[in-house]
């Protein structure tokens, strides 16, 4: 599952994307189980998510159903 990334990143984030996507399939089974196990989420898995830099601006992150972006 590839890792995509938006906005303008500093040159340490390729870095972080390629362990992220390297990971991903046990994140992703990770969160479900923690879905299930600590807040009772039944039948449901975790198919995507979105990291964003804490320093972030929160204005300039928008998101939708589909993906988030940094405006």
């Amino acid at each position: 599952m590839p890792v995509e990334p938006v906005g303008d990143l500093p040159p340490e984030a390729e870095q972080l994307r390629l362990a992220l996507e390297k990971q991903l399939p046990d994140i992703l089974t990770h969160f479900s189980q923690i879905l299930h196990q600590q807040f009772g989420f039944e039948g449901v898995r975790v198919g995507g998510f979105t990291v964003v830099p804490i320093d972030s601006n929160p204005e300039r992150l928008s998101c939708n159903e589909e993906h988030c972006s940094i405006n």
